[in-house]
């Protein structure tokens, strides 16, 4: 399984941007609002390409929070809007993160985009550790799942969210 951890964002600005996310968020929960989304690339077990996003629920329509945002950018997956999103890391950790598909378009529209969906990140307690990578399981509108795997980088950000 090929992947993929490299971040969109210039290298100098990322050790400070993980530094402000992290200490925003721990110490003062409120600074989150204003959370600039994090991608990164990952690759499934076909090879297909995805986008992981972490970024704000900015809409007052919804609930506020982070979310996590899986895009299938080889444009031929589609994903389950009603599912939740399972993680788990190498040390017997694992999680659920439920499905918020529905924040992806505005209130009252009933048609979600196939190929992204989107996860609450409140389910991912305890925190999973920094170090380790975190696989994903993404679930498909067949029944199916394609299997991701977030290397260093983006676990790293997802602690600290």
């Amino acid at each position: 399984m090929g992947v993929s951890a490299r971040c969109p964002l210039r290298p100098w600005r990322l050790g400070g941007l993980f530094g402000l996310l992290l200490a925003g968020l721990l110490l003062a929960p409120g600074a989150a609002q204003g959370l600039e989304a994090q991608p990164w690339l990952l690759r499934d077990q076909a090879g297909r390409v995805w986008s992981l996003t972490l970024l704000e629920q900015g809409d007052p329509v919804y609930p506020a929070g982070l979310r996590l945002r899986l895009t299938d950018r080889s444009g031929t997956q589609q994903l389950d809007h009603d599912r939740p999103l399972q993680l788990r890391d190498g040390m017997g950790g694992a999680w659920e993160l439920a499905n918020y598909s529905n924040e992806l378009v505005p209130a009252g529209e009933e048609v979600l985009p196939a190929g992204s969906a989107q996860f609450d990140l409140a389910g991912l307690e305890p925190r999973p550790r920094a170090e380790l990578p975190l696989a994903l399981e993404v679930p498909l509108a067949a029944g199916d799942t394609a299997r991701l795997m977030a290397g260093a980088a983006a676990v790293a950000a997802l602690h600290g969210a």
